[in-house]
């Protein structure tokens, strides 16, 4: 009895998509990153706006989107946000977020993050 011989199937890249807008990302340095240079810019611009955040909060919610701690779960609705210790966390982007901090019904960097993501 022979098998028939199959080939392996070649993998296809798929493009790495902007977490923000959905666009796919070319440059190395925005698929690092998952954000494309249009909406890095947008995030840096609306970062001074954003009420209800420390400085400090922000400065972190940067460095998180910096690290590409984000990861879309639902759509544009909730994230998977990574802590300072390498945990992670769903966050709303209503500002709810299961960390201490979002636990207790405070502000904290993930949703910092997300919201500048959806925004």
């Amino acid at each position: 009895m022979t098998v028939p011989i199959t080939p392996a199937p070649i993998p296809v890249a798929t493009p790495t998509l902007c977490l923000r807008c959905g666009r796919a990302l070319t440059s190395p340095l925005s698929v690092a990153v998952g954000l494309g240079p249009g909406c890095t810019r947008h995030i840096r611009l609306t970062v001074p706006t954003l009420t209800g955040y420390s400085d400090q909060q922000l400065e972190d919610a940067l460095e998180l989107l910096e690290l590409g701690g984000l990861t879309p779960l639902r759509g544009r609705r909730v994230w998977l946000t990574v802590g300072h210790r390498g945990a992670t966390y769903r966050t709303a982007v209503t500002g709810h977020c299961t960390c201490v901090a979002g636990l207790y019904g405070k502000p904290c960097h993930h949703a910092a993050a997300v919201h500048l993501v959806a925004a």
